[in-house]
């Protein structure tokens, strides 16, 4: 699908051109905006698209797709949080940034595809749901800006900053170790949610308190 809002509409709508799904879930890494830690479990109730301005409509998560993650999260025993996630335009890499958007949103998380894979599914009529893993918290600065890799000749202007900071590649080795752990958990609340559903097919008929996890 690729990474950012654009890429992430236009693969949705390929999708939904090809095959008729029957949910749609945006899944993947993101960057908190609260206290969740790397490696937890995000679980959207809504998403706000703040990728132009801020007066994007707001889309909400399926009321049975949520209640069914929820399930799945606790009974994996991961720690996983629920709550508003805001998809940007770009990659938001310094700690202040973070806390601003914070604080401006309300979110908990924020990504850069949700909003998109959202609007295609609603204009489709299908059930979507956010589902993500914390990639870097809102207190930590991403060792460089990595909207360098979307500019013109991204890669060499990513070469000549490491060249310039070498520092830097130790900061990757890091966040290598944030991707493997994110990654782990996604597969965890993957087979959790795939039994999930095998247990209760129509997920609205259940029926569970609005809850975030324990820590």
């Amino acid at each position: 699908m690729g990474i950012g809002p654009d890429r992430a509409r236009a693969a949705s709508e390929q999708v939904f051109e090809a095959v008729s799904p029957e949910a749609a879930i945006s899944t993947g890494y993101a960057g908190a905006l609260g206290p969740a830690e790397v490696g937890e479990v995000i679980l959207g109730t809504e998403v706000h698209d703040w990728t132009r301005d801020r007066s994007q409509p707001v889309t909400p998560a399926d009321a049975g797709l949520l209640q069914v993650a929820r399930m799945a999260a606790r009974e994996s025993g991961l720690v996983w949080t629920q709550g508003p996630v805001v998809t940007v335009g770009t990659v938001i890499w310094r700690a202040a940034e973070k806390h601003a958007l914070s604080d401006a949103s309300g979110a908990v998380a924020m990504d850069m595809e949700s909003a998109a894979i959202a609007k295609v599914a609603a204009a489709a009529a299908v059930p979507c749901l956010v589902a993500r893993t914390v990639f870097d918290r809102v207190g930590d600065d991403l060792p460089m800006d990595f909207n360098l890799w979307f500019a013109p000749w991204g890669a060499a202007r990513v070469f000549m900053e490491i060249l310039r900071r070498p520092s830097i590649l130790s900061s990757l080795y890091r966040l290598e170790r944030h991707e493997e752990q994110a990654s782990e958990t996604l597969a965890r609340f993957f087979r959790a949610l795939f039994l999930a559903f095998q247990v209760h097919p129509s997920p609205t008929d259940l029926e569970y308190p609005v809850a975030a996890g324990a820590r």
